[in-house]
């Protein structure tokens, strides 16, 4: 969100939020530099681990596994594990990320956006492969933090894995087609497809309002043996005044936008903020969704423009934004169209992820010529470095050029 000019985080005593993303580039050697890696690999390496294991503890006598079960587990790791890596590479873009192979003591080469995003999209389909040996109606003999729950589907079923799985595929599918240094546009009637299939195979402009809100989330419990609050509750956290100026008259998304105390400081400031960020103790444990059916509708009008069909866009664009007390628009040609998704995408997954910083980098627009700057020396950051700790374990002192 900072990146993408929606949020900014103002702490006189950590001015790292500020210096090394709106202020000047990010240090590898530091959190704000070198985040968004270890963690994704911990459980990409977890993930490896018990796939690795899976047909040894389905042998053992009185485990009760039956081979559906073990393919649908399977299944559900491989998405994760896809998950983990989009999240990486999405942070890291064109500076690229590593694949790790089953072997945890291999150092493996930093491997290049394309290279990764091809990956990851072997991954998914290699899932899905799994959730139909399974059959739609196994159940994953684990249980699944309520996240994956309680949200209008139970993603323990294998039916709604797949939902979610070819949703992650439709998202990643469309941003391997837009990409700006190697598009492939073969690839959005692939995500067209995919993201159809994730909605259940409703039309366009045909998904319902009570469905948006559907899909997997984390979940967050403040304090005990877990404590894990969402961090997006947080009384250095404010939106960028940008984010209330543009919103539009009527829109009733704009409730998610509150009055804060003045915020100021390294040359930026502001009196709004997002109403999830305001410090509380419901905030801790409010949910984040990971993959909603809200961001579906609105990545399958993305790909239909780009695939020209600009009718069928119209129609998702305006599913979303009449939900929200708007009128319907009617873009007359791409960029108007592009401009008009953008909005919507904006103000629903506000504070829901990257998303917007996605779409501006891929678009081309995250720089000078569409932002104003937002410090005197704003370098408009696209992409994280190689944190300092990779780097030593290959000896290097800079990001290296990444292998195809």
């Amino acid at each position: 969100g900072i990146w993408a000019r929606d949020v900014y985080r103002i702490d006189a005593s950590e001015p790292r939020f500020v210096q090394e993303t709106l202020g000047g580039n990010p240090d590898p050697g530091s959190f704000a530099g070198g985040g968004a890696w270890a963690n994704y690999y911990t459980a990409i390496r977890a993930g490896n681990s018990v796939i690795l294991a899976l047909p040894g503890i389905a042998a053992t006598p009185g485990s009760g596994l039956v081979p559906a079960q073990v393919a649908a587990t399977r299944g559900f790791l491989r998405t994760m594990k896809a998950l983990d890596y989009w999240r990486v590479i999405e942070m890291h873009d064109t500076v690229g990320a590593t694949i790790q192979t089953d072997d945890q003591a291999v150092v493996t080469d930093i491997r290049c956006k394309e290279a990764v995003l091809s990956y990851i999209a072997a991954l998914l389909d290699s899932a899905n492969t799994d959730f139909t040996t399974a059959g739609a109606t196994t159940q994953i003999p684990v249980t699944l933090p309520s996240g994956f729950t309680a949200f209008g589907r139970d993603y323990s079923l294998v039916s709604n894995l797949v939902k979610f799985n070819r949703g992650l595929k439709g998202k990643v599918d469309f941003y391997r087609g837009l990409d700006r240094k190697n598009p492939t546009p073969a690839l959005f009637a692939t995500a067209i497809t995919e993201l159809t299939a994730a909605l259940g195979g409703a039309a366009a402009g045909a998904v319902p309002k009570a469905d948006f809100s559907k899909g997997p989330y984390y979940q967050f419990v403040p304090g005990g043996s877990e404590n894990t609050p969402n961090t997006i509750s947080d009384a250095k956290i404010g939106l960028n005044p940008l984010v209330g100026d543009s919103v539009q008259s009527g829109d009733t998304r704009a409730s998610k936008i509150v009055p804060r105390a003045p915020l100021a400081g390294f040359g930026i400031a502001t009196s709004i903020t997002y109403s999830g960020a305001v410090a509380t103790t419901a905030n801790q444990s409010a949910p984040l969704g990971i993959l909603r059916d809200e961001e579906l509708v609105l990545l399958r009008a993305q790909a239909y423009i780009e695939a020209g069909q600009l009718a069928n866009a119209i129609l998702d664009i305006n599913d979303v934004r009449t939900s929200y007390g708007l009128g319907p628009v009617a873009p007359a040609d791409k960029t108007s169209a592009i401009n008009a998704v953008l909005y919507e995408k904006r103000y629903s997954l506000l504070f829901e992820g990257p998303q917007r910083m996605d779409d501006l980098r891929e678009y081309g627009r995250l720089n000078a010529t569409y932002l104003r700057p937002e410090t005197s020396t704003d370098p408009y950051n696209a992409a994280l470095p190689i944190p300092r700790a990779e780097l030593n374990a290959r000896a290097l002192t800079t990001n290296p050029a990444c292998t195809p």
